[in-house]
C-alpha cells in the first residue's frame, strides 16, 4: 500500500502530541464522545461515566491537541453508515494496515461518537485526516443523536463515505431520515434561511460505498449501469410526478442529491464466504477474496485522487488542523444547545479571528526567541554592545542591532502571511484584511514616533531632518538592553584607557611633561574612538571627560602646562563630540524612516504575490464550482427533480455574477497595492542620507 501512497504523493506519518504532552495510546483516538463516555489517556480506552445519560457531545482534549499539531490545510475523510457494515476496516486499509481503527466483531458497536486516526496521510498541499463515526442506528442512540453525529461529521469532513451492505433500493432510504434533518440542523448564514443549493459549496463530496455486492447493477431492462448513475436515478431519484406525493424516501434522496457538491457510488465484493474469516477479517487478510482486495486498492486510489483540502467559508480559504479543532469546539457547543444551530459564517468568522490572533502571538514569540539568540551570538553573550544603526567601518562580523531586527522583521512578516494566507477573503479586499493583521503584528514588534531635529549640514547651513525614533514594541526592549550594555562597556573602556593617564597626572614621573600628557591623551582618545561600541559611546565620552576635570589642579603642576591651549582644545573637542552625537541622532531618524519604508515595501510585495496566487486559486475554484453545478443540474433532471434543477441553475447564475464582482474588487485592490509599492520605491530613491558637519577637535586633549 505504501507504493500506492507514494504514487500519489502521500506518506503515512504518526501525529505527535504537543511538547510536554502525554503520548497517545493506540492507532486511533476519540475526537468527539457522548457525555456518558470518557477517554482515559493513560490506557487509551473509553470508559463509561457512572450515572450519566447520553444527552450531549463533548470534545476530547488530547485529540484536539493532535489535530492542532497540523498547521497545514487538512482533508478530512470521514465514513458513516449503519453499524457492523465494515466502516472501520476501510479506514484502516487507507493507512496501509487492517486494524488501525478498532473493528467490531460483536453485535454491540465498537465506535461511539467520532474517532480520529493517530496516523495521517501527509501530502504536498494538504494532510488527510481519517474520521470513523458511530454507526447510524447504534444501540443507545436516538434519531436526534444520530442526526447530531451526522451533522458533526459533515461539518468537519471534506469527503464523506456512506458505507452500507448490498445494493440499496428506494425503500432503504426510509432508514436514513437523519439526512432530512440536515437543513434544520445547519445554516450557512446566521439568522437567515438557507437555500438548499447554498450548502453544496461547504458540504463534503459524497461517496456511497456498497459492500458485499457480487451481482452486476442493471436498469429495469437488465442493461448494466454505472453504480453512480444507478444511485442517482434509481435510488435517490423521484418516482412520482406529484410533489404532494413525495415520500420519506424521496425527501432523503432529494437531500443527498441537493446538499452534496458531488454524489458518486462505488462497490466492493464480499471479503469471504467463510464465517471465521468474516468474524475477524483483519487477521485473515491473506485469505480474503482477491476481487475484494483489488476492489479495496482501486477504492483507495479513487479516494486519494478525489481528496482535496477542506474549504473554509470564505473564497479561496482552506481549513488547517488548527482551524478544524477550533471549529469543532464551536460546532459541538451549537449542536448541544437546543436553541442554537451551527452557523457556517459565524463559526468561520470566530475561527479566523482566533487563528489570526494565535498567528500573531506565535510570530511575536518566534521574533523574540530568534532575536535573543542572534543578539547573544553577536554580542558574545552580552560582552560587546551592538551599533544601533549601520556599522560605519566596524567589523562586518558584528551586525548592527537594526540589521538583526530588519532581517527578522521580514522573516516573521512572511511567516505571518503564510499562516493567515489560507484563510481566504471575505470581501475581495484580501490586501486590506491581511494588512490589518500584519500591521497589528508589526506594531507589537516596533512602535515609532515621528520627530524633527535641526542640524548643521556639511555646507554650514541649518537643515531639518524628519524621521522616526523607536518608542515601543519588542524591539524597544532590545534597544534599551543594548543601550545599557553600551553604557557599561564604554565606561569600562574609558576607565581602562584613561586610568594610567590619571595616575601619571596625580603622581607624575620625574621626566613627565605637558607634551607627553597630550600625546597620551591623543592616543587614548583615538583608541576609545576605535574600540567604543553602541549608541552611548559619545555620550559616555562627554560624561567621563567632565569627571576628568577634577584633575584640573594637577594638570597645572605638569611641566610646560599651557592653559590657553588646553582650554581651546577642550572647547573644540566638546563641540566635536556634540556634533558626533547629533550626527548619530540625525542618522538614526533617517535610518528608521528608511527601514520603515523598506519594510512596508517588502510587505506589499509579499502581499501582492499572495494576492495574485489567491486570485488564481479563486478562479480555479470558480471553474470547478461551475462544472460541479452543471453536473448537479443534469443529476437533478435525470432524477426527475426539475423544480430543484431549475433552482440549481438559478443559484449557479447568481453565484457566477457575485464571483465576477468579487474578482473586480480583487483586481482593483491589486492595482492599489502596485501604486503604493511604486510610491514607496520613489520615496526611498529620492531621499538621500543627511550629511552632518563635524569639525575635528584638532588637538589631543579631552578637556
Amino acid at each position: 500500500m505504501s507504493g500506492l501512497h507514494s504514487k500519489h504523493g502521500f506518506k503515512v506519518e504518526a501525529l505527535k502530541p504537543k511538547p510536554g504532552g502525554q503520548a497517545i495510546q493506540g492507532s486511533a483516538i476519540p475526537l468527539i464522545l457522548p457525555n456518558d463516555l470518557k477517554y482515559n489517556a493513560s490506557t487509551g480506552r473509553v470508559e463509561k461515566v457512572q450515572g450519566a445519560r447520553r444527552e450531549t457531545l463533548q470534545a476530547v482534549p488530547e485529540a484536539l491537541d493532535l489535530l492542532e499539531g497540523i498547521e497545514e490545510p487538512v482533508s478530512a475523510l470521514a465514513i458513516c453508515g449503519p453499524c457492523r457494515s465494515g466502516k472501520s476496516y476501510i479506514l484502516s486499509r487507507l493507512l496501509g494496515t487492517a486494524d488501525a481503527f478498532e473493528l467490531g466483531h460483536r453485535m454491540d458497536p465498537q465506535t461511539f461518537g467520532i474517532w480520529m486516526g493517530t496516523k495521517v496521510l501527509r501530502g504536498k498541499d494538504f494532510t488527510i485526516v481519517l474520521l470513523d463515526t458511530e454507526g447510524i442506528d447504534a444501540a443507545g442512540a436516538s434519531a436526534d443523536q444520530d442526526a447530531r453525529i451526522l451533522v458533526m461529521t459533515i461539518l468537519m469532513s471534506s469527503l464523506l463515505i456512506y458505507n452500507s451492505l448490498n445494493v440499496p433500493y428506494k425503500g432503504d432510504l426510509e432508514k436514513m431520515q437523519c439526512f432530512i434533518k440536515l437543513a434544520k440542523g445547519i445554516t450557512v448564514k446566521k439568522g437567515e434561511k438557507t437555500q438548499m443549493s447554498a450548502f453544496r459549496e461547504f458540504f463534503p463530496d459524497f461517496l456511497w460505498l456498497l459492500r458485499d455486492v457480487s451481482l452486476m447493477i442493471t436498469d429495469e431492462d437488465g442493461v448494466d449501469m454505472d453504480p453512480s448513475d444507478y444511485l442517482k436515478t434509481r435510488v435517490l431519484g423521484r418516482k412520482g410526478e406529484d410533489e404532494f406525493d413525495e415520500s420519506t424516501s424521496d425527501k432523503v434522496g432529494r437531500a443527498i442529491l441537493t446538499f452534496f457538491s458531488s454524489v458518486e457510488c462505488a462497490t466492493l465484493e464480499r471479503p469471504s464466504e467463510k464465517k471465521e474469516v468474516m468474524n475477524n477479517i483483519a487477521e485473515h487478510t491473506g485469505s480474503l477474496n482477491p476481487e475484494f482486495n483489488k476492489g479495496v486498492e482501486d477504492l483507495i486510489e479513487r479516494l486519494l485522487l478525489k481528496s482535496r483540502a477542506k474549504r473554509g467559508y470564505d473564497k479561496g480559504s482552506t481549513v488547517s488542523g488548527v482551524a478544524l479543532s477550533i471549529m469543532a469546539k464551536q460546532y459541538i457547543a451549537a449542536v448541544n444547545d437546543p436553541k442554537a444551530i451551527p452557523a457556517l459564517d459565524n463559526t468561520w468568522k470566530n475561527t479566523i479571528q482566533l487563528m489570526r490572533s494565535r498567528a500573531i502571538e506565535e510570530v511575536v514569540v518566534e521574533y523574540n526567541q530568534q532575536m535573543q539568540a542572534q543578539v547573544a551570538a553577536a554580542t558574545k553573550n552580552g560582552q560587546i554592545p551592538l551599533e544601533d544603526t549601520e556599522n560605519k567601518g566596524k567589523p562586518a562580523s558584528q551586525p548592527s542591532l537594526m540589521d538583526l531586527h530588519n532581517q527578522l522583521f521580514k522573516v516573521v512578516t512572511d511567516m505571518l502571511l503564510e499562516k493567515v494566507g489560507h484563510l481566504g477573503i471575505s470581501s475581495g479586499d484580501l490586501g486590506s484584511e491581511n494588512k490589518t493583521v500584519v500591521d497589528e503584528m508589526q506594531k507589537r514588534l516596533v512602535q515609532r514616533e515621528e520627530r524633527t531635529i535641526d542640524y548643521m549640514a556639511a555646507d554650514g547651513t541649518i537643515k531639518k531632518q524628519k524621521g522616526f525614533v523607536v518608542t515601543g514594541g519588542e524591539l524597544f526592549h532590545f534597544i534599551q538592553e543594548n543601550k545599557d550594555l553600551s553604557k557599561i562597556f564604554c565606561q569600562k573602556l574609558f576607565e581602562r584607557l584613561f586610568d594610567p593617564i590619571r595616575k601619571h597626572v596625580e603622581s607624575p614621573p620625574p621626566d613627565y611633561d605637558f607634551q607627553q600628557l597630550m600625546g597620551e591623551l591623543t592616543n587614548a582618545r583615538q583608541r576609545y574612538s576605535e574600540q567604543a561600541r553602541g549608541p552611548e559611546k559619545w555620550v559616555i565620552l562627554q560624561e567621563m571627560t567632565k569627571n576628568f576635570e577634577k584633575l584640573k589642579a594637577n594638570f597645572e603642576k605638569i611641566k610646560g602646562y599651557q592653559k590657553k591651549l588646553m582650554q581651546e582644545q577642550q572647547k573644540a573637542q566638546e563641540a566635536e563630540l556634540q556634533a558626533k552625537e547629533k550626527e548619530r541622532e540625525v542618522r538614526q531618524l533617517y535610518d528608521q524612516a528608511q527601514d520603515m519604508h523598506k519594510a512596508h515595501q517588502e510587505t506589499l510585495q509579499k502581499m501582492d504575490q499572495q494576492h495574485r496566487e489567491q486570485m488564481e486559486k479563486v478562479r480555479q475554484e470558480e471553474a470547478e464550482r461551475r462544472e460541479q453545478e452543471e453536473q448537479k443540474y443534469r443529476d437533478l433532471q435525470n432524477a426527475q427533480m426539475e423544480q430543484y434543477a431549475a433552482m440549481s441553475r438559478e443559484f449557479n447564475e447568481k453565484s457566477s455574477s457575485q464571483m465576477q464582482d468579487l474578482m473586480g474588487r480583487m483586481q482593483e485592490q491589486q492595482a492599489d497595492m502596485n501604486r503604493q509599492m511604486m510610491d514607496l520605491m520613489q520615496v526611498i530613491k529620492d531621499t538621500p542620507p543627511p550629511v552632518v558637519k563635524v569639525e575635528r577637535g584638532g588637538g589631543c586633549s579631552i578637556m
